[in-house]
């Protein structure tokens, strides 16, 4: 009797340390796991509160310092021509998966330079996409000047709320060679207020993809979300770029392709 009382004991006792070593097993996983879960939500707090950090200081100094900050996550691996033999010289071409930035007063080059650049990428048989935000785009010069329309999307808008809505469906669409926002129309007050978030959006939504997409304005505002940015001036260019850093070109080479003075 004695040593089955015994062998009771021992077997409540095992049973006992058991269910206890079971129950700190799991508290310390959960401990764990909690604390594991914590840390990744504090990274991910970390990351937003960065990158809203990076949009105010961005803000604050765009008025004098055009860019900056570098993306050092963008990994641009392949360009296309814009049709302008010196611009493609010197600046290699435009990068895929990424923005570029093209702005300027008028009769600088600019639109003249965006008719290239689609004209160039229709050529080449890509589809591409305007997005004219003030339905200022003329088709006939467009033909004219070389793009096939056959291989253009020409969205009209007159807002700058439908421009960012179209913008943002056709790059979460995908396939597009080039798509172009035209903003140059637009008040500048309603251009100086797109968040510096909605660019980054842009940026991450085609940076694994083959789409340009080029942001054509009459004052810089993609800051540093644009991997390319081209200053247009009436006697020259600004190439602002992170391989080549900042160089000046002190002739006008942009011109239209009909007529002899730039737009």
């Amino acid at each position: 009797m004695q040593s089955a009382i015994l062998i009771q004991g021992f077997a409540l006792s095992r049973s006992r340390s058991a269910i206890q070593g079971f129950a700190l097993s799991r508290s310390r996983s959960a401990i764990q796991g909690f604390a594991l879960s914590r840390s990744r939500s504090a990274t991910r707090f970390a990351l937003s509160g960065s990158r809203s950090v990076r949009a105010r200081l961005e803000s604050a100094l765009g008025e004098r310092i055009s860019a900056p900050f570098t993306d050092i996550e963008r990994r641009v691996l392949e360009t296309v021509p814009t049709g302008i033999a010196p611009l493609d010289a010197l600046t290699g071409g435009l990068p895929r998966g990424a923005i570029t930035e093209l702005f300027g007063p008028p009769s600088s080059g600019r639109t003249s330079t965006m008719i290239s650049i689609l004209a160039e990428a229709t050529a080449l048989d890509e589809v591409c996409a305007l997005v004219d935000g003030n339905d200022a785009f003329d088709p006939k010069f467009a033909a004219a000047a070389g793009i096939d329309l056959n291989r253009l999307l020409w969205v009209r808008c007159r807002k700058l709320e439908h421009v960012l809505k179209t913008t943002d469906l056709l790059l979460q669409g995908g396939g597009f060679g080039r798509v172009v926002m035209d903003l140059t129309d637009l008040p500048r007050s309603h251009v100086r207020s797109i968040p510096l978030a909605s660019w980054f959006r842009f940026q991450r939504t085609i940076e694994r993809t083959p789409t340009v997409l080029v942001v054509m304005s009459p004052e810089s505002i993609v800051k540093s979300a644009a991997a390319l940015v081209l200053q247009m001036e009436m006697q020259g260019l600004i190439v602002r770029s992170r391989k080549f850093g900042v160089r000046r070109v002190n002739s006008l080479f942009c011109t239209s392709k009909i007529g002899n003075s730039p737009v």
